[in-house]
């Protein structure tokens, strides 16, 4: 489970960089009865590992990614998706004002399934993260 910190700041970061864009991030658990008919951003996490730095460490250490899957609707095109979504991976390259513990790493672009059905073509980038904290 993705620590709150984490997702805090993510949806923070994200929420900035997608209104910067004229798009908005939608929380998948929340419920959405206004989808944009436009291009959006859709948030998720996982978390790879979580535990203890050592034995009897008070250091958690959470390794995990950030999804961010920017959905645009067929016949769009994809330059302006690959803009959207590089402008989106740089607002996490140049992150400052980190959560202590909280640290951005590699991105991962994945790319659309051309194949997929739906009104819909996913552009995904993956942010993978680690973030200690102590545990109380």
């Amino acid at each position: 489970m993705t620590t709150p910190a984490v997702w805090s700041d993510a949806w923070t970061r994200a929420t900035a960089a997608a209104q910067a864009d004229g798009t908005r991030v939608l929380d998948q658990a929340a419920q959405n009865p206004d989808v944009p008919t436009g291009p959006f951003w859709v948030m998720e996490t996982t978390s790879g590992t979580s535990d203890r730095a050592g034995a009897g460490d008070p250091v958690n250490v959470e390794d995990g990614t950030i999804w961010l899957h920017l959905m645009v609707p067929r016949g769009t095109g994809s330059l302006p998706a690959l803009t959207s979504r590089k402008a989106m991976s740089n607002a996490f390259r140049a992150a400052t004002r980190l959560p202590e513990g909280l640290a951005y790493h590699e991105h991962s672009f994945d790319p659309p399934d051309l194949n997929q059905t739906g009104n819909r073509i996913r552009f995904s980038l993956g942010i993978d993260y680690q973030y200690q904290d102590i545990l109380t």
